[in-house]
């Protein structure tokens, strides 16, 4: 299965590109399958039992304001032991056959069980 994963769609020309990755061929030319879950707070992939990851979307979003890093931190320890990942709205989480890779142009953080406190890995926004 292949999966791109974002809190605010394809937002900028990483994520595009991953995009264009995944399916092999020009968009025009694909078919693919949109879940718009973001109404539902921190419905994902792995509500579905699709994944084995989490995602706080809207990471650091200042129109999202329970979306902080303390608050994804308080989150993250409570889903364990799934890993969390939170994205902000410039980033992606793409899943091939189950290798993770993050596409990012913005901050991101992974949360994982156990240690809910780090690495946490916050990247600065450009």
């Amino acid at each position: 299965m292949k999966f791109l994963l974002t809190s605010s769609g394809i937002s900028n020309p990483g994520i595009h590109n991953a995009l264009l990755d995944l399916l092999g061929k020009p968009i025009e030319e694909s078919n693919a399958l949109f879940i718009p879950t973001a109404i539902y707070p921190h419905l994902t992939a792995h509500g579905a039992g699709l994944v084995d990851f989490a995602i706080i979307p809207h990471f650091c979003n200042p129109e999202f304001p329970d979306a902080t890093d303390t608050n994804a931190r308080i989150w993250a320890e409570k889903m364990t032991p799934t890993p969390v990942y939170a994205i902000d709205d410039e980033s992606a989480v793409k899943v091939v056959d189950n290798q993770i890779d993050i596409i990012s142009e913005g901050r991101w953080a992974l949360f994982t069980p156990g240690n809910p406190e780090g690495p946490g890995l916050v990247l600065p926004k450009k």
